[in-house]
């Protein structure tokens, strides 16, 4: 008998249990449309497991089952239906959701007594059966479509009243992804299981306005302060037909950190590389934004993001030697060659009368990495001596050219040091490193009046070249100072949230944990070169922390199950854990520091 108490006075822990190893398929234009359940990717399971003295993996597989049973029963199948079905004891709402062809057909309810000794086993026949009887989505479920229906089971638990009537005070007791919602009215009343916001890509007052429509009240309702707003703790997971299951966590799969390694990652490079490929414009470049949940792209773009992830594009290219990527490189670099321009010697790249440091440094970077374009090598140089012009005699540049004008210097300077440096290590020519050399007093003493994250990651990769051409101990002293810094002050590193540690910054973690990897990640690096075996394990528990919340950002076969047009979705990684924006920018600093915890061999000790 399985027992979840409801009425306690503190929130229940969530419960969620990822126990069945998973392997990551090789995903390249068509991937499967069904989460994975088989297979082993190292010698410990891909998916994470807790909470297993709450409800057994053994039980759950037994209620999938019946769900199935009942599924295929109904248009006279025959199906083998587990002989015991265990009573879950305490629950307040069990939901079936029936997902076919990666739609949702239906999410219903079972309405057993609470008294009733077979309560569990009701509830979940009940929910399958008003399920396929639902014709909200796209009409009822048809016998054509049972082969390919996937379920998925939400059970709520431990309801507690919330109090607040803004989005504020109630967000500080809600939590989108974990908590189910309630808001009732008199007999007015509605449900959200907790994987609303998430497929939906909704935020809490989206949320809670969709809920109150649905309970026939006004959009608004929540700042009445009459209105009842409940929140579940919930427990859910989805499976196949054999009774394996994959237990879900913000309707997310937890990935075991001993689990991953280099052969995993590796593969969600893969997965990363597809997800380039599914999402070019027009003109072969890739669309700037997607949004999963609407199947739409963004009319925003963003040059400089633009410019840096075909510079990425260009090293998994390079890394996989997939040469199906190479016209997306091209399609890109020529973009922005065209808008090049010369004036006293020197050249940059202008878009709409705005000529940014950062735009000839990432095209460097993009040509470095795509040496076959055409005179890639002369582009290269005119671009670094147009760096090299905009340095003051006091070490900073100017952040842009032929204007008076210089913002982004947390991030221009830094990635211009970097291009620069980059050169330095492919071409011996000294001035680019005399550059830097100069310029790191200037940034090193920048940083310590104006501290901040943005400013770490892009000094830090610089750094570590610089360390390698000068073994100068100033510089390994400010990477370790920055690097210190930036963990101690802000990543997560325990808590009752499972899938947020690891993350950056406090709160609510979010896509930029992967820019603070690459930082981390050569910061390590430079640690091993120095021989400072204190800031190598620290680094290195950073590093692994940090690369599992990464990789929880990524849609794979295994998460994505609810996205309707995966091909579209998978091997990109999102905005937070609960935002599924997809910008490239995410993708590539996510992958660039893949790679560098793969060259670091950061997860080695794993296999």
């Amino acid at each position: 008998m399985l027992r979840i108490f409801k009425g306690l006075s503190a929130p229940v822990v969530i419960i969620t249990i990822g126990i069945l190893a998973i392997a990551i398929f090789v995903v390249l234009d068509n991937v499967a449309s069904k989460p994975a359940m088989n297979g082993m990717h190292s010698s410990a399971p891909i998916y994470q497991s807790v909470g297993d003295e709450v409800i057994s993996n053994k039980d759950k597989q037994s209620l999938m089952r019946h769900a199935y049973a009942t599924l295929e029963s109904h248009f006279g199948r025959s199906f083998d239906a587990p002989k015991n079905i265990p009573e879950v004891e305490g629950y307040d709402r069990i939901y079936i959701t029936l997902l076919s062809d990666n739609k949702i057909r239906c999410s219903q309810s079972g309405s057993a007594d609470e008294d009733d000794k077979a309560r569990t086993a009701k509830d979940v026949a009940e929910a399958v059966k008003r399920c396929i009887d639902d014709d909200r989505f796209g009409g009822k479920l048809e016998e054509g479509e049972v082969d390919d229906t996937q379920i998925v089971f939400n059970i709520l638990f431990g309801r507690q009243r919330v109090s607040g009537t803004t989005i504020a005070e109630l967000g500080s007791q809600i939590e989108l992804g974990i908590h189910a919602i309630e808001v009732k009215k008199g007999s007015n009343r509605a449900y959200f299981k907790e994987s609303v916001p998430i497929s939906k890509n909704y935020s809490l007052s989206k949320t809670l306005e969709r809920l109150c429509l649905k309970a026939k009240l006004e959009a608004a309702c929540y700042k009445d302060p009459t209105i009842e707003i409940s929140k579940f703790d919930t427990l859910a997971f989805t499976g196949d037909r054999d009774g394996n299951v994959i237990d879900l966590y913000r309707y997310n799969t937890l990935i075991n950190a001993e689990a991953i390694d280099n052969d995993l990652l590796n593969d969600r490079i893969i997965l990363a590389s597809s997800w380039y490929r599914n999402n070019t414009d027009i003109n072969g470049g890739l669309e700037y934004e997607y949004d999963p949940s609407g199947d739409k792209y963004s009319s925003a773009n963003n040059h400089v993001r633009q410019m840096a992830t075909s510079w990425n594009v260009g090293a998994v290219r390079n890394l996989l030697g997939d040469e199906s990527l190479t016209p997306i490189i091209h399609a890109t670099i020529k973009r922005y060659i065209n808008e090049i321009k010369c004036d006293d010697g020197y050249c940059f790249v202008e878009i709409d009368g705005s000529a940014k440091l950062a735009y000839n440094a990432f095209i460097i970077m993009a040509l470095l990495q795509a040496q076959d374009y055409p005179i890639a090598d002369q582009w290269i140089r005119i671009l670094a001596k147009g760096i090299l012009a905009q340095q003051q005699p006091d070490g900073s540049y100017n952040t842009y050219f032929q204007l008076d004008l210089n913002s982004g210097v947390d991030f221009y300077p830094g990635e211009a040091m970097y291009a620069l440096m980059q050169l330095y290590e492919a071409t011996g020519d000294v001035r680019y490193l005399q550059s830097v050399q100069k310029a790191f007093p200037y940034y090193r003493e920048y940083w310590r009046g104006n501290k901040n994250t943005a400013f770490v990651p892009w000094h830090s990769q610089t750094d570590l070249l610089l360390y390698k051409a000068t073994k100068d101990p100033e510089v390994a002293d400010f990477v370790f100072e920055m690097n210190d810094w930036l963990i101690d002050n802000h990543q997560i590193t325990d808590g009752d949230r499972l899938d947020y540690i690891g993350g950056f910054p406090f709160g609510e973690p979010r896509n930029s944990t992967s820019s603070y990897m690459e930082g981390i990640n050569d910061a390590y690096s430079l640690a091993k070169l120095a021989g400072d075996e204190e800031h190598i394990r620290k680094y290195g528990d950073s590093i692994r922390s940090g690369m599992r919340f990464v990789l929880l950002t990524q849609y794979t076969p295994e998460n994505a199950f609810y996205i309707e047009n995966q091909k579209r979705a998978i091997g990109g990684f999102r905005a937070k854990l609960t935002d599924n924006a997809q910008r490239i920018d995410y993708t590539q600093h996510a992958v660039f520091a893949i790679i560098k915890a793969m060259e670091n061999g950061v997860f080695e000790d794993n296999n």
